[in-house]
């Protein structure tokens, strides 16, 4: 089990390669504000609510408020409710915006973002030189960039 960020959910959706966390995970929790964030468009929120009736995502919601309202004064309301959820669940975050990770590894959070289940999916096998060149194009061609130098230790991670 694993919580999971806004932003890694949207970019996976919109590159259609939301199998990764498929293969990566085989639960992840997200709060209210994140699927709120997610499902602003039509076609994200029928792909999350199947998941969620699926049984792969599970919406589940942080009780300690008083964090949560100081998180909120440094970030957005996503990030704040999945580091706090994070907290207390004692789990680890997918998140890759810069901020947020620093903040939720200042907080003793264990992160990974994209780039790191791309490498630990390649390094066990789970997805082929091909496909990881085939997702880092796709990612390239959204608003998520990788750079060569990237690529090569991805692809070293064996």
């Amino acid at each position: 089990m694993i919580i999971s960020d806004a932003t890694i959910l949207i970019t996976l959706i919109n590159i259609d390669r939301f199998d990764i966390l498929e293969k990566f995970a085989d639960k992840i929790y997200i709060t209210n504000a994140v699927y709120k964030e997610v499902c602003q468009k039509v076609y994200a929120k029928k792909f999350i609510d199947s998941l969620i009736k699926k049984g792969f995502l599970e919406i589940k919601n942080y009780k300690n408020r008083k964090l949560f309202n100081e998180f909120r004064f440094i970030l957005d309301e996503g990030e704040s409710s999945s580091i706090v959820l994070a907290l207390e669940q004692n789990l680890p975050l997918i998140i890759d915006e810069k901020k947020g990770r620093r903040f939720a590894k200042s907080k003793g959070v264990l992160i990974v973002g994209l780039i790191g289940i791309i490498k630990y999916l390649y390094s066990i096998n789970t997805l082929n030189k091909e496909e990881v060149i085939d997702i880092i194009e796709l990612l390239n061609k959204s608003n998520f960039r990788v750079s060569k130098k990237l690529l090569s230790l991805i692809l070293e991670a064996k």
